[in-house]
């Protein structure tokens, strides 16, 4: 697949974010901060329950362009996340092509990421820059 400025990539949709994800992500992160397993922790800090690792965001964002172009295509990813994922979000990506310049091996491709709630809210902004070789 040739992309080219103005492409969206295929979205990726997670699943709902439930407390066995959250588990799975604690254990493999070694985060073992109780804001993502424990609600009563997670009221005290200010929020309505539990929230998911930022990882999620990250991994998802990077999901849907890696699906796309392969692993090995990424030159950069950077995704800050800008919200909390609650327990029974769903999230959703959106990459476009917004940017292509001349390389070496063909070209390099800027794309704008964002990933949002089902309610609509961003919670990750960023962009990734791959090579897309020449044929």
């Amino acid at each position: 697949m040739v992309l080219h400025v103005g492409d969206v990539l295929p979205e990726v949709e997670a699943p709902k974010m439930d407390r066995l994800r959250l588990a799975y992500m604690a254990v493999s992160m070694r985060d073992p901060n109780l804001v993502h397993m424990e609600d009563d922790y997670a009221a005290r800090s200010g929020l309505p329950g539990v929230i998911a690792h930022g990882t999620f965001v990250v991994s998802y964002a990077g999901a849907a362009v890696s699906r796309v172009v392969g692993v090995d295509a990424i030159k950069r990813l950077k995704v800050d996340v800008t919200g909390p994922v609650f327990l029974g979000d769903v999230l959703r990506t959106r990459a476009e092509v917004v940017d292509v310049e001349p390389a070496a091996d063909g070209e390099l491709l800027r794309l704008d990421l964002t990933v949002n709630r089902d309610d609509g809210q961003t919670v990750g902004r960023g962009e990734a820059v791959v090579v897309q070789r020449s044929r």
